[in-house]
C-alpha cells in the first residue's frame, strides 16, 4: 500500500512538472537546490589557490624563456623586448576574457596582476638597461598600458588589478624619473593616473585606490616644485604653478560633477585632496613669486574665481534644500579659496576690509536663513580681517606689551573693530537642531575678538595720554592700571549683555576675563604700581566682582 502510494505521489509530481513547462512557467527551486547551487569553498577563490599559483609559475617560467632567447642572442634584443611587451599583454587581454564570467573571476584577476608584474619592470629594463626607449618613449608606453589594464579592472571590475596597476604605475613612474630625469613627463603620467583612479572609483564604488592614485599625483606635482628649486633640473618657475593650479582644477571639476551632476555625497578623500590640491597651488604660487617669474595676483584672481564657484555649487537650489555635507564641502571650500586668493590679489588692509564686509554679509545671511554655518563662516572671515589688518598684533602688544616701543594707532584698525562690534548686532542664528549647544560658539568667539580689538585700542589710544607711553621714561604703574580698568570693564561689559536675549554667550567669558585680570594684578600691577595706581586698579577690579556676581546672578534669576 505505501508502495503505490509513493508511486502515485511520484507520478502526480511529474505531471506538475509538465503542466508547468508547457504553461510557461519557470521551475522553482526547492531549498535544498538553492543551498546547492551557493559556491562552496573548495569551488572558490581559496579552494583553488593551488592551481593559480600554478598557472602564475608557468606564465613566468615562460617570460624568463623568453628572456633566455633574448640573453642568448636567438632573437635581436628589440625583438625579444617587443615578444615580452606582447606576452605580458597577452595575459592581460586574457584576463579581460575570462573576466566576463562569473566562475572564472579568479583566474582572471590572477592573470592580470601577474601582467601587470612582468610588463612594468620590462619598461624601466627597455630604458635603463636596453636603452630601446627613451625617457619620453617609456612613459607614453606606461600611460597606454596602465590605460589599458585599468579598462580591463574597470570594465570587469577586478579591484585587485586596479590597485596593483595604480601602485606599480607609481612606482615604475619613480624609477623612470630616477633614470631617465623626465620630470615633467612623469609629473603628468601621475596626474593622469590619479584623476583616472578617481573617476574608476567613482564607477565601480570600491574602496580605496583613489587615495593611493591621488598620492602619486600630489608628489609628482611636488616634484616639480622641489625640482624648480635645485640647479640639477632645467625647469622654469612657471611650471611646477602650472601643474599644481591643473592638479586643483581637474580634482575639484571631478569633485562637482561627482556631487551635482552624479548626485552623489562628497566624503573624507575629497575633503582631504581638496585641501592638499589648495596646499600645493598656493605655495606653488608663493615659490614662484619670490622667484620673481610668477604673479601672485593671477593665482590669486584664479584662486578666488574658484572660491565663488564653490559657493554657487553650495548654494544650488539642491544643495541648499538638503544642507547635506555637501553643502558644508563647498561652503568650507568657498571661504578658504576666497580668503587664499584675495590675500594673493590685494594688499593685506584692502584685503582685510574686504573680509570684514563679507563678515557682515555672512551674518545677515546667518539671520536671515538661521544658518548657524553662516555665522561661523563670519567669524572666520573676522578672524582672518583682525590678523590681515594687524589689529589682533596690535591690541595684544596695547594690553600686554613693551611700554616704549608703542605701536601706532591706524583709522583702519578703529574700522575693523567697528566691524566686529556691527556684527555682534547683526541677529544671527543661534539655535539649530544639528548644532546643539555649539551653536552660539561663533559669538561666543565674536564677543571674544571685540573685547580683545576695542579693549586694545582704548588701550592704544589713552595710554600715551595716561601713561606718557611711546617716550623714553613712560609711567609703566600708570600704564599697568590702565589695562586693568579697561579689561575690568570688559568684564562688567560682558556680564551685561549676557542678559541680552542676543548675547547668552557672553557669560562665559566673564570669569575667564577676570581670572587674567587677577594674574595681571600679581604679574604688571604690583610690581610696578605706586599706592594710588594700585588703588585705582584693585578699586576697579573689587567693583567689577561685585557687579559681574549681581548682574550673573540677576541674569540666572529672570532666566527661571
Amino acid at each position: 500500500m505505501d508502495k503505490r502510494i509513493a508511486e502515485l505521489e511520484s507520478r502526480m509530481a511529474a505531471i506538475e512538472q509538465r503542466l508547468g513547462a508547457l504553461e510557461g512557467v519557470a521551475q522553482v527551486e526547492t531549498k535544498y537546490e538553492q543551498v546547492g547551487s551557493e559556491p562552496s569553498l573548495d569551488s572558490g577563490f581559496v579552494g583553488n589557490a593551488s592551481s593559480h599559483i600554478g598557472r602564475v609559475l608557468l606564465i613566468f617560467g615562460g617570460a624568463y624563456l623568453l628572456r633566455a632567447i633574448t640573453d642568448f642572442q636567438f632573437v635581436p634584443v628589440a625583438v625579444g623586448i617587443l615578444m615580452g611587451a606582447s606576452y605580458a599583454v597577452f595575459w592581460l587581454l586574457l584576463a579581460w576574457r575570462k573576466g566576463r564570467i562569473d566562475a572564472q573571476r579568479a583566474k582572471a584577476a590572477f592573470y592580470g596582476c601577474t601582467s601587470v608584474l612582468l610588463l612594468l619592470p620590462l619598461l624601466v629594463e627597455a630604458i635603463n638597461r636596453f636603452e630601446l626607449l627613451s625617457g619620453a618613449q617609456g612613459v607614453l608606453a606606461l600611460t597606454a598600458y596602465c590605460a589599458l589594464a585599468l579598462a580591463v579592472a574597470g570594465t570587469q571590475n577586478l579591484r585587485s588589478i586596479g590597485w596593483l596597476v595604480i601602485a606599480g604605475g607609481i612606482g615604475t613612474a619613480v624609477a623612470v624619473l630616477v633614470v631617465a630625469q623626465e620630470a615633467i613627463l612623469v609629473a603628468t603620467f601621475l596626474l593622469l593616473l590619479g584623476l583616472a583612479s578617481l573617476w574608476v572609483v567613482y564607477w565601480r564604488q570600491w574602496m580605496g585606490p583613489q587615495w593611493l592614485g591621488a598620492l602619486g599625483a600630489n608628489v609628482g606635482v611636488g616634484a616639480l616644485i622641489v625640482f624648480s628649486r635645485s640647479e640639477q633640473w632645467t625647469m622654469s618657475p612657471e611650471m611646477p604653478v602650472i601643474f599644481a593650479t591643473v592638479l586643483l582644477l581637474t580634482y575639484l571639476i571631478s569633485f562637482a560633477m561627482q556631487s551635482h551632476v552624479r548626485g552623489r555625497n562628497v566624503g573624507m578623500f575629497e575633503t582631504m585632496q581638496a585641501l592638499a590640491g589648495v596646499g600645493i597651488a598656493f605655495g606653488a604660487a608663493i615659490l614662484g613669486a619670490r622667484s620673481g617669474q610668477v604673479s601672485l595676483a593671477s593665482v590669486g584672481t584664479l584662486a578666488t574665481v574658484l572660491g565663488i564657484g564653490s559657493y554657487a555649487l553650495a548654494f544650488s537650489a539642491k544643495t541648499r534644500a538638503i544642507r547635506s555635507q555637501n553643502f558644508y564641502y563647498y561652503s568650507t571650500l568657498g571661504l578658504v579659496l576666497v580668503v587664499g586668493g584675495s590675500a594673493m590679489v590685494a594688499p593685506p588692509l584692502f584685503a582685510a576690509v574686504f573680509w570684514s564686509l563679507l563678515a557682515m554679509i555672512m551674518a545677515w545671511g546667518s539671520g536671515r536663513l538661521g544658518w548657524v554655518s553662516l555665522s561661523l563662516q563670519s567669524t572666520v572671515l573676522l578672524l582672518a580681517a583682525g590678523v590681515g589688518s594687524g589689529i589682533l598684533t596690535t591690541g595684544a602688544h596695547a594690553l600686554t606689551g613693551d611700554a616704549t616701543a608703542w605701536p601706532t594707532l591706524y583709522i583702519s584698525h578703529v574700522g575693523i573693530a567697528l566691524t566686529t562690534v556691527i556684527c555682534l548686532f547683526i541677529p544671527v542664528a543661534q539655535h539649530s537642531d544639528r548644532w546643539g549647544t555649539m551653536a552660539g560658539l561663533p559669538q561666543l568667539l565674536v564677543l571674544a575678538l571685540s573685547v580683545w580689538e576695542v579693549g586694545g585700542l582704548m588701550v592704544l589710544f589713552l595710554g600715551p595720554l595716561l601713561a606718557g607711553v611711546g617716550h623714553a621714561e613712560p609711567n609703566l604703574a600708570a600704564l599697568a592700571a590702565l589695562r586693568t580698568a579697561i579689561l575690568a570693564a570688559s568684564s562688567v561689559t560682558l556680564a551685561l549683555s549676557s542678559r541680552h536675549k542676543r548675547w547668552p554667550e557672553a557669560r562665559w567669558l566673564v570669569y575667564p576675563v577676570l581670572v587674567l585680570v587677577a594674574i595681571k594684578l600679581f604679574v604688571e600691577d604690583f610690581p610696578n604700581g605706586q599706592p594710588a595706581t594700585l588703588f585705582v586698579a584693585l578699586a576697579f577690579v573689587g567693583g567689577a566682582l561685585l557687579l559681574v556676581a549681581r548682574l550673573l546672578n540677576r541674569g540666572e534669576t529672570a532666566t527661571r
